[in-house]
């Protein structure tokens, strides 16, 4: 069926759709027609949706299929209670969402928790997927040492800043862009600041940043499952990224079969809206590369 989504479109969002995916539907968008099949999938800060993330960047995929899918709990999609391993709830939905589409072997870029996504699709529905690439995602417990005591104090605060007093508003959005997502607070877009508070008001958002506390879910270690990973992943990483340093890249990197290190200056967690031309010029040199991991 079709959404009503006319707050977003006014504010520059493509059209999209509700696709089917098991007992829930995810809204999905598409830019272009022509070439690879490209799937985007977001991060998890308040009133995130791909095209929040990704949009700045999507005008340079002119040559591709560029796929944009919400997460479950995201933008116009399904609100969902998540059970206990996340990231494997969130991959066995967009898997169900791309295949009611007939969408397979297509390459993937994602930022935060979805590039942990990304990965469990790239194990365990390996027919989707062709390459994953990644920016800014934590799918391995180890590697961030003291950097976690510090991050969760900062995270516990803003959270708590975000939901108390007059709850959550667009300018509390501003901050934590600020705050956890941005190298450069001159970067912030503020027709992206007014999408994102507009998503922010629908009920899957409400349902994982609403007016008590985050519901994010519990993720889980992916350790084990990236050994199983056979398909070539290019992890980006913003040297300001203050969810890890790069040394958390390179223990990615390390946990697959094949895996690439991008690390970018003058960017932070969502380099692909601080550095879009940038970003997009490294995604698709590597993109076009072969996808067979023994070349």
């Amino acid at each position: 069926m079709t959404a009503t989504t006319t707050g977003a479109e006014e504010l520059g969002a493509p059209p999209g759709r509700f696709v089917p995916a098991g007992d829930y539907e995810l809204f999905v968008s598409e830019v272009g027609e022509g070439g690879r099949p490209t799937v985007f999938l977001h991060g998890g800060g308040p009133g995130c949706t791909s095209w929040t993330d990704f949009g700045v960047a999507v005008p340079y995929f002119d040559d591709r299929r560029c796929v944009l899918v919400d997460l479950l709990n995201f933008g116009y999609s399904s609100a969902a209670e998540y059970p206990a391993d996340k990231w494997a709830f969130h991959a066995k939905h967009v898997a169900a969402a791309l295949e009611n589409l007939g969408i397979e072997n297509a390459d993937f870029v994602c930022n935060s928790q979805g590039g942990s996504v990304a990965l469990v699709l790239a194990a365990d529905y390996s027919h989707l997927v062709r390459k994953v690439v990644l920016s800014g995602s934590e799918p391995l417990f180890r590697g961030r040492g003291a950097l976690t005591a510090e991050l969760g104090d900062l995270i516990g605060q803003l959270v708590t800043d975000f939901t108390e007093g007059e709850g959550p508003t667009r300018e509390k959005i501003r901050e934590i862009m600020i705050k956890l997502e941005y190298w450069d607070p001159a970067a912030v877009n503020e027709t992206t600041l007014d999408l994102r508070w507009h998503y922010l008001q629908q009920p899957g958002p409400a349902s994982t940043w609403g007016s008590g506390s985050v519901r994010a879910g519990d993720p889980e270690d992916l350790e084990a499952l990236l050994a199983e990973v056979k398909r070539r992943v290019l992890v980006l990483w913003g040297r300001y990224d203050v969810f890890g340093t790069p040394a958390y890249a390179l223990s990615i990197a390390d946990a697959v079969p094949y895996g690439d290190v991008f690390l970018m200056d003058q960017a932070g967690h969502h380099m692909e809206e601080e550095r879009p031309q940038d970003f997009a010029a490294i995604v698709k040199t590597w993109l076009d590369l072969p996808a067979d991991t023994n070349q």
